[in-house]
């Protein structure tokens, strides 16, 4: 393939919301995954990463990039079938501020009681490697930038360059001025915009502080980086389908090429 593709298996924060409610727009959290013409990159655990795990039946090695460690982006990582069949190579990414390591943060989710298989006992490779952000780094087929997203604990964001196309996945983070800068610099010309938009404005407001921003945020900074497409995502568990169709229609009002994330959409650069 030439060119970049993008694919949302999960596109939910906090917690997953399985229900009559969802089903449009779906219910697990956050897993997307971007084909380059040199492979697949994975970005997040969250359970959409279960599904799929279950289409990856060929032996592969890939970059599975975590943008941080919070529970819903890597809760599905130990139900992920790649891990049990030998063949698949995974090298594993993180750019976080803890004060342990990567693996160690993956193996204690594993540890029992809380699960029957240990990391060291999974069939597949794996390895483990710390990203400073703001650097560039390697992965099996993709060089990837990253900038330092305002959020507790912080998380990474990426960026994909390839053949002149950008692709910008920014998630989870909340916009505020000292953030201005960076972060409109990173995303500056994008052809697709990924961006966390957890909640409405007026929500927002009662959210300061915890590190998510609104639709409203996600257009302004679409707009002032001339952005192509902007696409939501990173929703709130209590939104509903119905609820997402109003937050699509208010923000197309403020920016004229948009999408609300769901389930399914793959959206090629």
């Amino acid at each position: 393939m030439s060119g970049l593709s993008i694919r949302y298996w999960g596109v939910r924060g906090s917690v997953p919301t399985p229900g009559a409610g969802t089903v449009r727009y779906g219910g697990n959290t956050s897993c997307v995954e971007v084909r380059t013409p040199g492979g697949r990159v994975i970005i997040d655990a969250g359970t959409g990463i279960i599904p799929l795990g279950q289409q990856m039946t060929q032996p592969e090695e890939f970059g599975l990039v975590l943008t941080h460690l919070h529970w819903d982006h890597i809760q599905g990582f130990p139900f992920f079938l790649p891990n049990y069949r030998k063949g698949h190579t995974i090298h594993v990414y993180s750019g976080h501020k803890a004060d342990v390591s990567l693996e160690s943060v993956l193996k204690g989710q594993m540890q029992e009681p809380n699960f029957p298989v240990s990391l060291s006992g999974l069939p597949a490779r794996l390895s483990f490697n710390e990203v400073p952000k703001g650097e560039r780094f390697e992965v099996p087929g993709a060089r990837i930038s990253t900038v330092k997203l305002n959020h507790p604990n912080e998380a990474t964001g990426v960026r994909f360059d390839v053949d002149g196309r950008r692709l910008v996945h920014l998630t989870d983070h909340e916009h505020t001025p000292e953030y201005e800068d960076s972060i409109v610099a990173f995303c500056q010309g994008a052809d697709l915009l990924s961006l966390d938009t957890m909640y409405t404005p007026e929500e927002y407001e009662q959210h300061v502080g915890w590190g998510h921003s609104s639709w409203l945020h996600g257009c302004r900074i679409a707009r002032k980086a001339g952005v192509r497409l902007l696409v939501l995502f990173h929703h709130d568990p209590h939104h509903g389908d119905d609820f997402m169709d109003e937050v699509g229609k208010a923000a197309g009002r403020e920016f004229s090429n948009v999408i609300v994330a769901r389930e399914g959409l793959e959206l090629s650069v």
